[in-house]
């Protein structure tokens, strides 16, 4: 989906060429369950909820702004099989046994909490992708998954557009983020 799509404000979206990748790294089937942590304005979970068919998404969101644009976008979305919680991970996040798909956009500074939580709870064939703008949080997750023991990836990604509508065709840089994705036991 296109980022102009999304209704936006100034809340932080994951975007389009990373949700692209987010999305595929995820290997989505029709009944996952899929838990967004810091769900933003849910451009991951609205574009998750419409390929699960017969799955669900939870968007976990702790921006009171960020939580209505959650809403907005799934009502022009027509997407129905998202349930919403405001609140701040970890709290929020229960029944994580039943949940086998995790994408962590945002932490608020707790991701050893999350992770921890994901960790006890998940099941042994769940998927977490994770990205990180800050080296410090990319440093963090790189450090969790390597002491745990977890099998991962990690890559960088930078993407450049140019705007056609300048007059000089110039790439304009966006943020590079950092890509994890893990699972409990090794790939099949």
């Amino acid at each position: 989906m296109k980022d102009s799509a999304f209704i936006r404000g100034s809340v932080p979206m994951t975007k389009e060429e990373v949700r692209t990748l987010v999305l595929s790294k995820l290997e989505l089937q029709p009944n996952d369950r899929l838990m967004d942590i810091g769900a933003g304005t849910g451009s991951v979970s609205i574009e998750a909820a419409l390929r699960l068919s017969a799955g669900q998404v939870i968007a976990l969101e702790r921006k009171p702004e960020a939580v209505e644009l959650i809403k907005l976008n799934a009502e022009k979305h027509d997407v129905c099989n998202i349930e919403i919680i405001e609140s701040e991970a970890p709290h929020g996040m229960e029944k994580l046994d039943t949940i086998n798909k995790y994408f962590i956009g945002g932490s608020g500074g707790q991701l050893e909490q999350i992770l921890d939580l994901i960790d006890t709870n998940a099941p042994a064939d769940c998927i977490v992708v994770l990205t990180a703008i800050v080296i410090d949080t990319m440093l963090r997750a790189y450090n969790y998954f390597k002491n745990k023991g977890w099998f991962f990836e990690l890559s960088q990604v930078a993407i450049s557009k140019v705007d056609t509508q300048s007059a000089v065709a110039m790439l304009k840089a966006q943020n590079p983020i950092f890509l994890f994705t893990a699972t409990k036991t090794k790939s099949k």
